[in-house]
C-alpha cells in the first residue's frame, strides 16, 4: 500500500486538502466494490503534528507529523490563500522533507498557489508550473527560476504535478490513479466524481498540455468540446488561424501527437466514460463521440485498448 501525505499548514485552503482526501476515499470504496486491495493509505500531516488554522478560519487536526510520512510516495500540497503569498516564507523543515521525498522518487501534486512550495524547493528550477491565473505574475516575480502559467487542468514534469484549478486537482489525481490501477479503474473513478453528465468530463490524456503554445492550447480546448463533429485538419487550422502545414507542425511539436491522433484519443476517452456511466449501446456511443461507422469505431477502440468496447465495459 502506498503512502499519501497531504500537507496541512497555516493559511492553506482546506477545500483542496479535503478534496484530495475525499478523492482517495472514493477510490478505496471503488476498490472494495470491485474486489481489489486498497492502493493508498492517506494521512493529513503538519510539520510536527499540531493542529493548524486553515484559510477559512477552521482548525484542521492532522493525523501526524512529517516524521510519520517518511516513506510517502505521493505528497499533496494544498493552495495558499492569495493574500498570504506576498509574505510567504516556506518552513525549512517542510522544504527539507519535500526535497528528500522528491529525490527518493515521490510524486508531488501542488494545487494552484501551492506551486510556491515546489518552486521554493529548488527541485523544479527552469521548469514549467501551472497555477491560478490571478497569481502567475506574482509567483513569477517571487520565484524567477521557474516559469508559471495559467492552466484549467494540470501540468506534469516527471513526477511533479501542478494545477491551475480545483478541477485540475481531480484531473491530476485521476492520472496518478491510472498509473497505479490502470486506465479502466481511473475512468470508473472519474464517472463517480460526476457533477454533470459524462459528456462534460475532461479527457484523461496526460502530458499533452505541457507546452506554452497558446494557439495550440485553444485548439485543444476546441477539439475536446467539438469532438463529436466532423473535424478535419482544415477546420482545425482555420480555428488556429494558420495554414494547414503550419498547424500540423505546431500542434505536433507542442503536444507530441499529430492532430488526427489527438482527436482519436479524445474520442476514445469520451467513449470510455460513456461506456461506464451510461446504458447507451455501443452504436449510440460511437455516434455520440463522432463515428458514424460503428465497425470502424470498434476496430479503433480495440487498437487503442486491446479489447472491444463491450468487453471493456464489462471489465473483461
Amino acid at each position: 500500500m502506498k503512502q499519501v501525505a497531504v500537507l496541512a499548514y497555516e493559511g492553506c485552503w482546506a477545500m483542496g486538502l479535503f478534496s484530495a482526501t475525499d478523492f482517495f476515499r472514493i477510490a478505496s470504496l471503488l476498490e472494495r466494490h470491485v474486489g481489489v486491495e486498497r492502493s493508498f493509505a492517506v494521512r493529513v500531516v503538519s510539520v510536527e503534528g499540531a493542529p493548524v488554522l486553515a484559510a477559512g478560519g477552521h482548525l484542521v487536526t492532522p493525523d501526524g507529523g512529517l516524521r510519520d510520512v517518511a516513506e510517502a510516495s505521493l505528497i499533496v500540497l494544498p493552495a495558499i490563500e492569495g493574500p498570504r503569498l506576498a509574505g510567504f516564507e516556506p518552513d525549512a523543515r517542510v522544504l527539507a522533507w519535500l526535497g528528500e521525498r522528491i529525490d527518493a522518487g515521490a510524486r508531488v501534486l501542488a494545487l494552484t498557489t501551492g506551486a510556491a512550495w515546489l518552486a521554493a524547493s529548488g527541485r523544479l528550477d527552469g521548469g514549467l508550473l501551472a497555477t491560478h491565473w490571478a497569481f502567475v505574475r506574482q509567483l513569477g516575480k517571487q520565484y524567477p527560476a521557474c516559469r508559471f502559467v495559467a492552466r484549467e487542468s494540470f501540468l506534469q514534469e516527471g513526477g511533479r504535478y501542478s494545477t491551475g484549478s480545483l478541477n485540475g486537482c481531480f484531473d491530476a489525481l485521476l492520472d496518478i490513479l491510472a498509473q497505479e490501477r490502470g486506465d479502466r479503474f481511473a475512468q470508473l473513478c472519474a464517472t463517480h466524481l460526476l457533477v454533470a453528465d459524462p459528456h462534460r468530463l475532461g479527457p484523461i490524456l496526460p502530458g499533452h498540455r505541457n507546452h506554452c503554445d497558446e494557439t495550440v492550447l485553444r485548439v485543444q480546448d476546441w477539439i475536446e468540446s467539438h469532438h463529436a463533429q466532423p473535424l478535419t485538419i482544415a477546420r482545425m487550422a482555420h480555428q488556429a488561424g494558420v495554414s494547414e502545414r503550419t498547424f500540423k507542425r505546431r500542434f505536433s511539436e507542442a503536444t507530441r501527437l499529430p492532430p488526427n491522433l489527438y482527436l482519436q484519443q479524445v474520442r476514445i476517452d469520451k467513449a470510455k466514460k460513456l461506456l461506464l456511466a451510461t446504458p447507451l449501446a455501443v452504436r449510440e456511443i460511437a455516434a455520440e463521440v463522432g463515428y458514424e461507422n460503428v465497425s470502424f469505431f470498434v476496430r479503433l477502440f480495440k487498437a487503442r485498448t486491446g479489447t472491444t468496447p463491450a468487453r471493456w465495459r464489462a471489465g473483461s
